[in-house]
Formats: C-alpha cells, structure tokens, sequence
C-alpha cells in the first residue's frame, strides 16, 4: 500500500534515490544544525565527541575516517572541541607517536544534552513514517552502510571501474564545444 505523500515531487526526481537521500540528508542537518547551533563545530562537533565518547575512533586519522572528514580538518575539529572542553589529546601508551582523542567529563554530559535534543528533532523528521517503519528505515540505512564501510579499498576499486565503465559522453554540442 502506497501512502499519500504531503506534496508532489519533481517528475524524473520522485524515484532518483541519489536526489531522495540528498533532500533527506538536507532537511537532517538542516535541522540538526539548529539544535547543534550553540554546540562546538556544530553537528560535525557532535559526531566527534560522540565518537570520543563510545571510544569508536582511538585517533584523530580514525576518527576522520570514520567521520568522512579530511584529515586537516580534523586537526581543527579536534582543536576546537579540545578549547571548548569536551575532548582531550592523551599520549597512546602503546604507541608513543600516536594521541588518543578522550571525552572529558564535560564533553560526555554535553554530549547527553545534545543527544537529547537530535533523539527530539529526528523523531520530528521521521514523523511521516510510523514507529515499525521508523525501526525499518534505520535498520536499512544501517546495513547499507555496513556493507559500504565493510571493505572501502574493494569498494573504491569497484566504484572507480564501474564509473569509468558507465561513464555517460556528453555530446560535442551539449558542452559548448568539441571533444
């Protein structure tokens, strides 16, 4: 059974999932942004002191990986939630070379207020969905991203030659001159 949707979508855009998840994650940070507003890096901030907190990430590289931010950046994300109180840089006592990126107390309390409020705002957003298929929606966008972190040196190799394999030519008269 199809639900009634709360307005029309553009034609050729209602079943593009690349342009679906773009305006999903649009009207997510969009709005996660505004809860966040006062929180160190806003909502990128809050991922970092989340992984700090569930010690996901032992390093600032791990944590950028995991977070999908450059490497440079973090270094000023880390810097940022370091002065704000919220993380701090300890030596790795298994590799002198190597500093941990630590939840301070402040940052775990911050990071339970926070939590909060995102729990508040994406039960908001997925509001249209009820709760069996909320449960359903998270679990799906779960296993996509398992899958898709599972291996990341396989996945780029088979994304790179499936891109050069589809590749789609633009015609001579389309880009403003010849190729």
């Amino acid at each position: 059974m199809q639900n009634k949707l709360a307005c029309s979508l553009p034609a050729g855009l209602e079943t593009d999932v690349g342009w679906l998840l773009g305006q999903t994650f649009h009207t997510y940070i969009t709005a996660t942004q505004r809860v966040l507003a006062e929180f160190p890096a806003a909502h990128r901030g809050y991922m970092a002191v989340s992984a700090a907190v569930h010690e996901s990430a032992r390093n600032q590289i791990e944590m950028a990986r995991q977070l999908g931010v450059d490497r440079s950046v973090m270094v000023n994300l880390v810097d940022e939630l370091e002065k704000a109180g919220l993380v701090e840089r300890q030596p790795d006592p298994t590799d002198r070379r190597n500093r941990l990126i630590i939840a301070t107390d402040v940052g775990r309390r911050t990071l339970e207020c926070a939590k909060a409020a995102i729990e508040r705002t994406e039960r908001e957003l997925l509001a249209t969905l009820d709760g069996e298929e909320q449960v359903t929606f998270t679990e799906m966008l779960r296993r996509i991203v398992a899958h898709n972190l599972a291996d990341e040196a396989s996945r780029e190799a088979c994304i790179a030659a499936n891109a050069a394999r589809d590749r789609v030519p633009i015609p001579a008269d389309a880009s403003g001159g010849s190729r």
